[in-house]
């Protein structure tokens, strides 16, 4: 067997026993929520459970994406903490970059994210995305989120076709 084949057949197993490149790492704090539907039913208690699925899909979605996550030590949302805060915990956890957003719910049957990626240390916004779902259920809420994480990963981490 030639030394070219030897190499050939050897290069996909030695890429698997690299271990990825890292990226920097991305925190991703609570998120925003509001409600404008006008909805009689009080659904607070459900709104707060399906936020936090909704964070916890997302954080693990961007994580099994290659994405090194950190949660920093704050319960710190774009609405209800001053930016500097946000900024300090984000250093505190070990990441530059800050992932920010909100859902909200404008109907019944639909809900609008926007979620804001910057880059603390270039003091930047690296990507800005906004995206309407339909339902307002547990299972719809995970979808946005899955779709939301793909979205980033795709649009706002991807690496820049060389």
């Amino acid at each position: 067997m030639s030394l070219r084949r030897i190499l050939l057949a050897t290069l996909p197993a030695l890429a698997l026993a690299l271990p990825a490149a890292a990226g920097p790492a991305v925190a991703v704090p609570a998120l925003d929520f509001t409600d404008s539907s006008g909805e009689a039913r009080d659904q607070t208690a459900e709104h707060a459970d399906r936020l936090a699925l909704f964070a916890e899909t997302l954080r693990a979605e961007l994580a099994a994406g290659g994405v090194d996550v950190v949660v920093p030590d704050c319960a710190c949302t774009p609405r209800t903490t001053p930016f500097a805060a946000m900024a300090a915990a984000t250093r505190a956890a070990g990441a530059e970059l800050l992932l920010a957003g909100g859902i909200h719910k404008m109907s019944t049957l639909v809900g609008a994210v926007r979620i804001t990626l910057l880059d603390l240390a270039a003091d930047k916004v690296i990507c800005d995305r906004r995206f309407s779902y339909r339902g307002d259920s547990a299972e719809a809420w995970t979808r946005a989120a899955e779709f939301a994480a793909a979205d980033v990963l795709r649009a706002c981490l991807a690496a820049p076709a060389g």
